[in-house]
């Protein structure tokens, strides 16, 4: 495949990644301490020549608009890194799965609740028109659906 030479350009990088079909994800973890380092590191293999040179090559573009830089961690570990000049995201969606910076699920939870208590207000306008098996039928087929997403 075309992506041959990148796997092998990014290995040489010292990153781990996933290539999927129209999409390059990078990752490699470090230690609080040396995060200037690491970032520093990062920012270079994207913004510098290696990749951006190799994309342009091969006709293909890095979307700045679309990357996203998510720092992963427990909240003291989080707290020890003070750096301004990167913009971090706090949620980042791989494969349809949200990843949070803290690996909680807290904002899952709230959206999920919302969905669900919407849903329920919209039976409850609806539930003196139809008959009550047909609206416990609707109830278990939102809360599954919303439970799913």
């Amino acid at each position: 495949m075309y992506t041959t030479a990148l796997n092998t350009l990014i290995s040489s990088l010292s990153l781990d990644y996933h290539l999927y079909a129209d999409d390059t994800q990078l990752f490699f973890s470090f230690h609080p301490l040396s995060f200037d380092s690491s970032i520093s590191h990062l920012q270079n293999v994207l913004q510098q020549l290696q990749i951006s040179t190799w994309m342009t090559a091969n006709l293909l573009t890095l979307n700045s608009s679309k990357t996203k830089f998510l720092l992963i961690g427990l909240k003291n570990q989080l707290a020890k890194i003070h750096n301004s000049s990167l913009d971090t995201s706090h949620t980042a969606q791989n494969l349809g799965f949200i990843f949070y910076e803290h690996l909680t699920f807290s904002d899952k939870m709230r959206s999920l609740s919302k969905a669900c208590y919407y849903h329920i207000r919209q039976l409850l306008c609806i539930r003196p028109y139809l008959k009550a098996r047909f609206v416990n039928c609707l109830y278990h087929c939102y809360l599954y659906r919303s439970l799913q997403a």
